[in-house]
């Protein structure tokens, strides 16, 4: 068993766009994460379509993806860890930018279902050693009245692999 932590940055502002990040740092076996750097542009959200409580930004896709996995590596189990948004749920993260009433969304694509702090998805690796998760990232005001500002999210992720 091999862990990798991703850090995930998520940032933004609520009118021009809002961006993606993420960084690595390996711990054993050599792996390859297909990017240094993640930018997702999420496009422009008006704070006047997340004026609605229960209001959704349109998802939008990016890929978790590595390739060199160890051989042998049969699946790989990944964790989110996270600042939690008390209004919106375990399921959201916590904006600890300048707008307001405002969480963010990891979604997988495959279900459909909103990883939240410590929820995994497990998949199995590729014969090619090769392994992509897609995924979605998509903004939530369960409350609405979201305000203009930035939006900055942090996410660990745990890449446990077998």
């Amino acid at each position: 068993m091999r862990i990798i932590r991703l850090i995930l940055l998520l940032a933004g502002i609520v009118f021009p766009l809002y961006s993606f990040g993420c960084d690595y740092t390996s711990i054993g076996s050599p792996y390859s994460v297909n990017y240094g750097n993640i930018i997702v542009n999420l496009g422009d959200i008006q704070a006047k379509n997340m004026a609605t409580p229960g209001s959704l930004s349109t998802p939008v896709p990016f890929t978790l993806s590595f390739s060199q996995c160890p051989e042998g590596t049969r699946s790989v189990t990944t964790t989110f860890t996270g600042t939690t948004d008390p209004v919106a749920g375990g399921d959201y993260y916590k904006n600890s930018g300048s707008a307001e009433n405002i969480a963010l969304g990891i979604i997988e694509t495959r279900t459909g279902n909103i990883k939240g702090s410590g929820q995994s998805i497990t998949q199995t690796v590729a014969a090619d050693r090769t392994l992509s998760m897609a995924m979605q990232a998509v903004t939530y005001s369960q409350a609405g009245g979201v305000t203009p500002g930035t939006i900055a999210v942090a996410v660990a992720v745990t890449l446990q692999y077998n």
